[in-house]
């Protein structure tokens, strides 16, 4: 069986001066449209909720666009067919071309799982920060408010935000009335900003201070609902399939580098449609690669960071 996910981003189409919040595919952990359709764009995730969210037997719809933003511009279509327990997608199309991608056999209540999530966020037009995936050593975080959006790349050795965040999480949990923190590039600047302090009936004034873009957003929130978005940030690293050896864990192998090439490149000869993720879960995994024995103490303190939100103290 098939897995689909569909994770928040931005993207500034042709002509425009603020960024749209769009929904990239993801199938088997993969992105759909990079492997397939690089001439293309993801589209805007309304209109993806809109074209998704039937529960129709067959249709034909449009799930990829065009970088110039305009909805009837070369988009791909796929044929969708709702079963009673499965979702398949098949017949991938272009321009009245069809697109040698395959069939895709998603479980139903796994794949609406995917769609509910579209709907949250096309029916929130609150601010909120949102997970946007990991790669090669670096985590995504996705700002978003009125269908306008703003990617954030950290890199794991360098600004990795995930210690401030679990911070800022208990500071709100914990009653406290107010709590900033900020997130360094790896020349010491500050490019991200988070900070609360209580505001009229019960709630809190959330504010995003982006700072090389120079934008500030603001939301008023109880503590629950702040709460919540931090957690779905913790939670969705934590159960990515690429969690940890691609974040944060990548490149730290006990191995020599001539040594690690020859495994991966040889993992990679035998599967060419897999990412560097895929091979290096596989690498490890298999027990032909391993860490290096001080990360192996590095990752459990990780996990317990992200699960039981303890902060190692030479963390921060």
């Amino acid at each position: 069986m098939d897995t689909i996910e569909f994770r928040l981003s931005a993207f500034k189409y042709n002509g425009d001066k603020i960024p749209t919040a769009v929904a990239d595919i993801y199938v088997n952990g993969q992105p759909l449209f990079e492997n397939f359709f690089v001439e293309h764009a993801s589209i805007p995730v309304t209109e993806l909720h809109e074209n998704l969210s039937a529960k129709y037997k067959v249709e034909a719809v449009p799930i990829i666009g065009c970088g110039c933003g305009a909805t009837l511009c070369c988009p791909v279509f796929v044929t969708v067919e709702v079963g009673a327990d499965t979702v398949v997608w098949t017949d991938f199309l272009y321009e009245d071309d069809s697109k040698s991608v395959g069939e895709f056999v998603f479980d139903r209540t796994q794949y609406f799982r995917e769609v509910d999530k579209l709907k949250r966020w096309r029916e929130n037009d609150s601010l909120t920060v949102e997970y946007g995936g990991v790669a090669g050593g670096e985590i995504t975080l996705v700002v978003m408010k009125d269908a306008q959006a703003y990617n954030f790349y950290f890199d794991e050795l360098l600004d990795d935000p995930l210690p401030a965040l679990v911070k800022f999480f208990n500071a709100v949990r914990g009653g406290d009335d107010f709590a900033e923190t900020e997130i360094l590039r790896d020349d010491g600047h500050v490019d991200f900003k988070l900070s609360f302090k209580p505001w009229t009936d019960g709630q809190l004034r959330f504010v995003v201070e982006l700072v090389w873009q120079k934008v500030t957003l603001c939301e008023y929130l109880n503590r629950d609902e702040l709460a919540d978005m931090l957690k779905r940030i913790f939670d969705a690293l934590l159960t990515d399939k690429y969690f940890p050896y691609s974040y944060p864990c990548f490149g730290v192998i006990d191995e020599s580098e001539d040594f690690e090439f020859a495994v991966t490149d040889a993992i990679e000869a035998e599967h060419p449609d897999w990412s560097i993720g895929d091979v290096l879960n596989y690498a490890v995994e298999s027990g032909q690669l391993k860490l290096l024995p001080r990360y192996e103490e590095f990752l459990a303190k990780y996990k317990r960071m992200l699960t039981d939100y303890v902060v190692p103290e030479d963390w921060l």
